[in-house]
């Protein structure tokens, strides 16, 4: 089979993001570090003792579009110098071939890091398999916040096993994030990562996501959300009381999540009962009433947790971004 670094010499200069430099290293120079980066991911994930189906599946799928010429590799010089300078554009809009955009920072970590470029790029394989396979699905929800968060959830799940089979069963050193990814997977369910980095609590997205996708008619499931919101009302006053940091933000994530997103969750019941798209604009909550006092309630009442909130996560975004 041909390997991805050959198809860099067809492939990479010409797809290049061209742009005022500002690092030391020019794109030529570059240019080799990227392609040494391909091959010793290929190697790890062929040369590991143990596999993940699921992993296997994403990775190798991704491969072979990459073989095929169907997604590129492209240098973002300009990128963020954080964990936050890789990503997937499907450029679908511009009618150009997707691409995983790198961001030099994982080239200038590379020598010393080498396990948080291939952790990564499988998050990023993970987000273009998505669009290669459910492609109209993840265009019209791209977008969407809630299941924008669902995407991440997913991607960092497959990074999360690609880590614990491909790269501690070689023991290969593991970057700080990477641990505490690992660790988050494994006894949290990616509840932490998913607030800090989507500001929402993934246990209430994922019944969101069971309640918009039931066979229940659009009035039970308005009843349903509102009893939910109810419940949360209910328990507010008991948030005083929790002691522990971290279980008090995981509290105050479902009612930030209720408080955001809950609009978007009823347009998004709306729109499964229509084959026409329903225009943004012409949504309102309050013709659920009810619904619309208890979000009011809610978002009332966390006004005076917003500072603490907001402070929590912008502190831990930050460490998980540039803690190596």
């Amino acid at each position: 089979m041909k390997h991805l670094f050959t198809l860099l010499f067809v492939i990479f200069l010409p797809q290049v993001l061209f742009s005022e430099p500002t690092k030391t290293k020019t794109l030529n120079e570059y240019e080799p570090i990227l392609r040494n980066a391909i091959t010793q991911f290929e190697t790890v994930f062929k040369s590991s003792p143990k596999k993940h189906d699921m992993v296997e599946q994403k990775v190798n799928f991704m491969m072979n579009q990459a073989i095929k010429g169907e997604v590129t590799f492209l240098i973002d010089v300009n990128g963020s110098q954080d964990l936050s300078a890789m990503g997937f554009v499907d450029f679908y809009n511009e009618n150009k071939k997707p691409a995983i955009v790198i961001g030099t920072y994982f080239l200038d970590q590379f020598e010393k890091n080498p396990s948080i470029f291939f952790s990564a790029l499988v998050h990023e394989f993970t987000h273009a398999y998505d669009f290669f396979n459910s492609q109209r699905y993840f265009l019209f929800y791209k977008n969407n916040r809630i299941v924008k968060a669902l995407f991440e959830a997913d991607a960092y799940a497959i990074e999360s096993l690609f880590i614990q089979n491909y790269l501690v069963t070689q023991k290969i050193k593991l970057t700080k994030f990477e641990t505490f990814l690992m660790d988050d997977f494994e006894n949290s369910g990616l509840t932490k990562i998913i607030l800090i980095n989507q500001i929402a609590s993934l246990p209430m997205l994922h019944t969101f996501l069971e309640i918009r996708d039931s066979k229940d008619s659009i009035d039970s499931k308005i009843t349903s959300i509102n009893e939910m919101g109810q419940n949360l009302l209910n328990k507010f006053d008991s948030i005083p009381t929790l002691k522990e940091k971290e279980n008090k933000m995981e509290v105050l994530a479902l009612y930030f999540t209720y408080h955001l997103l809950l609009d978007q969750l009823v347009y998004d019941i709306e729109q499964k009962e229509t084959d026409e798209i329903i225009p943004v604009e012409s949504f309102s909550l309050q013709k659920y009433p009810n619904l619309f006092e208890t979000k009011k309630q809610i978002s009332e009442k966390i006004k005076m947790y917003e500072s603490e909130f907001e402070d929590y996560i912008v502190k831990e975004n930050q460490k998980i971004r540039t803690e190596i």
